[in-house]
């Protein structure tokens, strides 16, 4: 099973402004929802045998945390420049009601257009491209493997779009909260998406 955990809450989630790349910490929310996780695993008994990380330090703090809970060394975790968030400099620090007063062209362009070209803001396409050459470069070893992967909202909302073959705007039709876990299940000839955006 691959476990896809959307990073704990930080100041910024809470404050609602987006943040790309920008590289903000965990919240004191953050990271008792990321001790959360760890228990939830350790509970029960789910033994995690990879666990991957984007390497934004939000992520990285989160799968830090999951790993201590459950008994996993934190010198173990996989950093993947893949499993980064989407670039978004155009609105960065900004909440979605700036973005749609200032930028709303752009934005929805963004939003509904795969392949936008937006200077600043990284496509969509790009970002399930490089998302799901991820899962397939791994996808052999994570068979028989519990494996956990600590990445970002639209990350892996493009990743699981992909699996379900979901286009925009489609995509937008599933929430993926801080902290929330989805499951893939491996099969020999597909990935099927096993359950979506629990939340402890």
């Amino acid at each position: 099973m691959i476990y896809l955990i959307r990073h704990a809450v930080t100041e910024w989630n809470e404050k609602q402004l987006w943040q790309g790349v920008v590289d903000t910490d965990l919240s004191k929310k953050g990271i008792e929802q990321a001790r959360k996780i760890g228990h939830f695993f350790k509970m029960n008994d789910i033994k995690i045998d990879i666990i991957y990380s984007s390497p934004m330090k939000r992520a990285i703090q989160t799968a830090q945390e999951i790993a201590l809970k459950i008994g996993y060394d934190t010198e173990n975790i996989l950093v993947d420049e893949r499993l980064r968030e989407c670039e978004i400099v155009l609105w960065n620090g900004k909440n979605i009601k700036d973005v749609l007063k200032i930028h709303y062209k752009e934005f929805i362009e963004w939003q509904n257009n795969l392949d936008s070209k937006i200077d600043n803001v990284e496509s969509l396409k790009s970002v399930q491209k490089r998302m799901y050459e991820f899962l397939e470069e791994k996808k052999i070893q994570f068979h028989d493997k519990n494996v956990i992967i600590v990445s970002h909202a639209i990350a892996l909302r493009m990743l699981i779009s992909k699996v379900l073959n979901v286009f925009p705007p489609h995509h937008l039709n599933f929430s993926l909260d801080n902290a929330s876990i989805s499951g893939l299940e491996v099969m020999p000839n597909k990935i099927r998406l096993k359950f979506l955006n629990i939340v402890l």
